[in-house]
């Protein structure tokens, strides 16, 4: 029996729509062609080659929404695509982006959505990467290589357990060794960054050689109201040699989710032995505790503490101190940071007690600047420090001005210099002297740090001080040498 002919059958017309059913497949296979050639072989070493390839899943996806586009809208994407995916591989992901997303809004190939995720990710816009590599696992769930990059996106966000999911399922379908490899390595990342408790210790051993210990003047015979005076030979210029140590621990716990509350609490030694002149000799202990926020782009930290000194064999003064700082970064190449100190100083000795006690107050702003993934890091600080004493004669006020620079090296070797500025000026004129002081400080330092193997290191620092006073007393030059080795973990 030979089947029934509609009515409407004409033969010209059956052809027509067929030529034009063959143009349409004749197009969308070139549009398929097209982004599949799109991957030359070093594009293909670096994306693996076309999602669409990867399945028959994806395949069958795309195909069915290539035939739902008329021919001379696929002409006009064709160049559109083109012209994204020469942006694409000059890494000019910012300007790729909104094409591959207009063309993906028409037709959502898996490709295009690769494309716009892998775009989204690199320009920082993640959500819409996740949205994008979410919508390829739904049409195809063995997407390996979309699942890694969902999860590195997760990693990014600070999703640690939605990333772990994904990063095992890859796991669990026995990837290259390779592939295998940098799965363990992400694991581990968020193992660290999920972890509570995070301990640091830093000791270091070092011998200085210092030309000014007492920080006295060069001159023995001084000018002063009503004569001279002569410095007995401890109270003037002194060269020694130190033994230096340095001890530090921090303990930072993660309250609760990362980019949150944390509670940080640090111990610091340092002393500072001369070989021949122990009375110059100088010990401070520090404890400070205090809790910190950690945003995404902002970090408050409002530590506060005591710190307790001795001078020579005998207490010196112990200090109560807050200081809350809080740091913005505007992008990955620039922060600002604004801190302020308050502290409370209390000498042991009864004479000094009612002179030498004094509360200071510093404010200091900081920009600072981040070149090259942070290897190249430029600091500027801007500082005021108020110091109210007992005695007029020892209360002043300060503005002061630093610059820094640090570098790490391939060889991991730091490089850390420093230069500041302080314009300090007295509220009364000290004994002897008719006019009120009057300081202008000279600071420079430069350290040269070299990592040994795993968790040791040497270094060497250099500290020249030349400090300019209206009283010949306090005119002074100080330069120190210290080459220290040491650990860290």
């Amino acid at each position: 029996m030979n089947p029934q002919i509609p009515n409407d059958f004409h033969p010209l017309k059956s052809d027509s729509s067929n030529k034009i059913s063959r143009e349409k497949a004749c197009r969308c296979f070139i549009f398929l062609l097209i982004l599949l050639l799109s991957f030359s072989p070093c594009q293909a070493q670096q994306d693996q080659g076309a999602i669409s390839s990867e399945s028959a899943a994806s395949s069958a996806h795309d195909r069915k929404l290539l035939e739902k586009i008329p021919p001379e809208e696929l002409d006009k994407l064709e160049d559109r695509l083109s012209e994204a995916l020469t942006l694409y591989y000059d890494g000019q992901y910012g300007q790729a982006l909104p094409i591959f997303n207009s063309i993906a809004s028409q037709v959502g190939t898996m490709d295009l959505l690769w494309w716009v995720g892998t775009s989204a990710m690199k320009t920082g816009n993640l959500k819409l990467a996740v949205d994008r590599f979410q919508k390829m696992l739904a049409v195809d769930p063995n997407l390996a290589r979309v699942r890694l990059e969902l999860a590195a996106t997760y990693f990014e966000l600070g999703r640690y357990q939605d990333a772990r999911k994904e990063l095992e399922t890859v796991k669990a379908s026995k990837p290259p060794q390779e592939v295998l490899n940098n799965i363990e390595k992400l694991l581990a990342a968020i193992d660290e960054r999920t972890k509570k408790v995070f301990v640091n210790v830093r000791f270091s051993q070092g011998i200085q050689w210092d030309t000014n210990i007492s920080s006295g003047p060069d001159k023995k015979e001084l000018n002063v109201t009503g004569g001279t005076l002569t410095l007995d030979t401890d109270a003037g210029k002194l060269r020694d040699w130190a033994s230096i140590t340095n001890l530090s621990g921090s303990v930072l716990y993660d309250i609760g989710e990362k980019q949150g509350f944390m509670w940080n609490t640090t111990a610091d030694f340092y002393n500072s032995a001369y070989f021949s002149h122990g009375k110059f000799n100088y010990m401070l202990l520090d404890a400070t505790t205090g809790p910190w926020w950690v945003g995404r782009e902002d970090i408050l930290k409002i530590p506060f503490g005591i710190s307790d000194q001795v001078y020579g064999s005998e207490g010196l003064s112990y200090i109560f101190h807050i200081d809350p700082n809080y740091e913005h970064y505007f992008s990955p190449y620039f922060s600002l940071k604004a801190q302020h100190t308050f502290s409370k100083e209390t000498f042991y000795d009864s004479e000094k007690n009612g002179l030498l006690d004094n509360t200071t107050r510093r404010y200091e702003l900081s920009p600072s600047i981040f070149l090259d993934n942070r290897r190249h890091i430029i600091s500027f600080a801007i500082g005021y420090e108020d110091l109210s004493a007992g005695a007029r004669r020892y209360t002043y006020s300060a503005k002061y001005y630093t610059m820094s620079y640090f570098t790490r090296f391939p060889t991991k070797t730091d490089l850390f210099l420093k230069y500041q500025y302080a314009d300090k000026d007295y509220k009364d004129a000290p004994l002897l002297y008719p006019d009120a002081r009057a300081d202008r400080r000279h600071t420079y330092t430069a350290v040269l740090s070299q990592e040994i193997r795993k968790n040791f290191f040497a270094s060497f620092a250099l500290n020249h001080i030349v400090n300019s006073s209206n009283a010949e007393l306090y005119d002074f030059d100080k330069t120190t040498y210290t080459l220290s080795v040491g650990f860290y973990f």
